[in-house]
């Protein structure tokens, strides 16, 4: 699991990047109220920046559970998260959210926030969230 960061980032490897990519796109898909679908906002870019500003305890253990969660859907699919479409992705996300295993439900939530968030402020999609959420998107 510990890969050497991509060229370009400061902590995050090529795969983390492409699970990051893959989860985003398994919560935003393409939808005509959105837009950008996950993986055109490159939420690993800022992951990695939000690894910057955590401990290195706290880091490993972000980057352990991509790892973890990107390995899950071997034994169901046959192949890494990163590597399935947007709407397997989706569906092992909806059953990752109903697992009877808690731990396995916290992982994911804890996860999806990070991804969720990084979506949320790209440029092109927080005035989309700022009509909805009057939070302080886009101020």
């Amino acid at each position: 699991w510990d890969q050497p960061h991509s060229r370009n980032l400061r902590f995050l490897s090529d795969d983390e990047i492409d699970f990051t990519d893959a989860l985003a796109d398994a919560i935003f898909p393409p939808s005509p109220h959105l837009p950008l679908r996950g993986r055109d906002a490159h939420v690993g870019l800022v992951l990695d920046e939000v690894l910057g500003g955590m401990a290195p305890f706290q880091q490993k253990m972000l980057r352990l559970s991509f790892h973890l969660l990107d390995q899950y859907p071997l034994v169901t699919h046959g192949k890494p998260f990163r590597q399935l479409t947007a709407a397997e992705g989706a569906e092992v996300v909806a059953g990752w959210a109903q697992s009877e295993i808690a731990e396995l439900r916290g992982l994911v939530a804890g996860t999806y926030i990070f991804v969720t968030m990084s979506y949320s402020v790209h440029p092109l999609v927080a005035p989309t969230f700022a009509a909805h959420f009057r939070c302080g998107y886009g101020r």
